[in-house]
Order: C-alpha cells, then sequence, then structure tokens
C-alpha cells in the first residue's frame, strides 16, 4: 500500500509539471504570433514606389532635354552675326548729336544685340546735363533705339560770387550756365545758394541748400492748394529764411517747414484784406504776422 501511494504522488507531481509546462509554452506562443501580410498589399507597394521612381526619372531627363535646349538657343542668339546691331536711333532729345548719346551710352555697332540688352545703357549717359535717364529698345533682328528723358529747368539760380547764373531742376541738379536775358517765364529766379568754385555740371547742388529747396517746394505744394491767385516768380533763401516773391510785387517770408499749412492759411487771410496787387512785404516768421507797404 505505501509503495502505491508513492507511485500516486509521483504521478500527479509528473502531471501538474507538465500542465505548468504546456502553459508556459501557450504563453509564449502567443507572445511571438506574427501576422502575415497579403501578398497583394506588398505587390501594391512595390508598384506605387517603381511608378513613383520612373516619374523622377522622367522629369530627371525632361529637365536636361531643356536645359540643353536653352543652351542651344542662347548660344546661337549671342554668337549669330544676324543679332549684331545694325542700326541705332536716339529720341526724346534734340540738344545733342546722336553719335554723343550713343557713344556716352556705350552703344556699339556689331555688338550682339541680346548682350546690348543685358548690358543696358552706360551711366556715363548722365553727364550730358540734360539727360534725366536713358532705356534701351530693342527691334529685333539688329535695331536699337535709345530713348531719352530730358531734365526740364525749374530754378534761374544766380550765383552772388561769380555773378552768372544757372539753370537747376527739380531734382537739385545743375544743367547750364547761363545769360539773364535767357530765363524764361516757366523758370523761378532763385538767390542763396552757394556755389563751387569750380562747378561741375550734371551733379546736384550742396546738400545744404538742397534742404533749403526741399522747404520751398514744401511751400509751394501749399501754396497751390491755397487758392490764392498768382505765382512766385522770385524765391530768396539768404539770412537762413525763405522768402518768396508773389506776382513780382509782394515778398512773403516764411518761417522754415514750421506749420505751413497753418502759415498758408493766415496769408490768404491776409491777402483777402490788402488785395492781390498790393506791394511790399508779409513776414509770417513773428507770433503776430506783419504787413508793411514799401
Amino acid at each position: 500500500m505505501k509503495r502505491l501511494e508513492y507511485k500516486t504522488r509521483t504521478g500527479s507531481k509528473a502531471n501538474s509539471n507538465k500542465n505548468s509546462k504546456s502553459k508556459v509554452t501557450k504563453q509564449k506562443a502567443l507572445k511571438t504570433k506574427t501576422v502575415d501580410i497579403p501578398k497583394t498589399d506588398v505587390a501594391k507597394k512595390k508598384m506605387s514606389y517603381n511608378k513613383k521612381n520612373k516619374r523622377k526619372k522622367i522629369k530627371t531627363v525632361v529637365f536636361i532635354l531643356v536645359f540643353l535646349v536653352f543652351l542651344i538657343v542662347s548660344y546661337l542668339l549671342f554668337t549669330l552675326s544676324t543679332f549684331d546691331i545694325s542700326n541705332v536711333e536716339v529720341i526724346g532729345t534734340d540738344r545733342y548729336k546722336q553719335e554723343e548719346v550713343i557713344s556716352k551710352a556705350d552703344v556699339i555697332i556689331g555688338r550682339n544685340i541680346f548682350w546690348q540688352m543685358l548690358k543696358g545703357v552706360s551711366k556715363t549717359v548722365k553727364e550730358l546735363p540734360y539727360i534725366k535717364s536713358a532705356k534701351l529698345k530693342a527691334t529685333l533682328p539688329g535695331k536699337i533705339t535709345i530713348e531719352i528723358t530730358e531734365r526740364t529747368s525749374k530754378y534761374f539760380a544766380y550765383d552772388k560770387e561769380k555773378n552768372i547764373y544757372y539753370r537747376i531742376d527739380d531734382d537739385g541738379v545743375i544743367i547750364e550756365q547761363v545769360d539773364i536775358k535767357d530765363k524764361t517765364a516757366d523758370e523761378l529766379l532763385t538767390y542763396g545758394f552757394i556755389f563751387d568754385d569750380e562747378v561741375v555740371f550734371a551733379t546736384k547742388i550742396k546738400d545744404i541748400d538742397m534742404d533749403k529747396l526741399n522747404v520751398f517746394k514744401n511751400i509751394l505744394k501749399e501754396f497751390e492748394k491755397s487758392g490764392i491767385n498768382g505765382s512766385f516768380t522770385q524765391v530768396n533763401f539768404e539770412n537762413s529764411l525763405t522768402t518768396a516773391t508773389l506776382n513780382d510785387k509782394l515778398n512773403i517770408i516764411f518761417p522754415n517747414d514750421t506749420n505751413i499749412k497753418y502759415n498758408m492759411s493766415v496769408l490768404r487771410e491776409i491777402i483777402a484784406k490788402i488785395g492781390e496787387d498790393a506791394t511790399g512785404f508779409i513776414d509770417l516768421t513773428k507770433s503776430s504776422p506783419t504787413y508793411s507797404s514799401f
């Protein structure tokens, strides 16, 4: 009986170990379980990748071909004698000879027209004082037109030291030396600028004089909106003041760029009282503006 009991216990223990091993094996099986991907999905992904790769190759080939065509066409355009400049025309000015403008603009007969358009107009063309700007226009196969915009004289400026006059445009560029008898009705007689001993045409007046001119331009802008009849015929910047003469009769002393709009309304009221034909001085620099006749 004792032997039998021993066997039974041993057999039970063996079964228990067997069941435990079985559970561990199942758990391991669950942990290492993999999912099989259908073959159709793999094939689709491969096809998609191949298509993308093919499109990239096609794009690369097309780009190379286009670039090669561009290089060939550019080479032909820049080397064929068909596109060499054979004719040059200058329009917009009659102050200078065509040959002089063409030379200063650095436009050369026989040069490739496309190269000339890329190069543009030489800045030396502005050494001709009346030329404000110049641009090129190409007419294939070989014609270039130089289009000139000229400066317009606005100020007839007096050089007190040398007793001579200069024409100056609205940008403050000195155009030429002139005589007082050459003054036109559109030019404003101007005093108070300081010039160098040797004036270089096609250059600007001094910065300090440009500041004075800008003050007057602001005054002029407000004057044109004021409704006051007449026009300024002279401006004087001496003594650090801006004195403008209206209709060659009435001298108005303006504060330098201070409350221009307000001062213009005060001026309008004073002129309404004294009359448009009045002569004398109006001083707007004082806290209470004054008028005095000659």
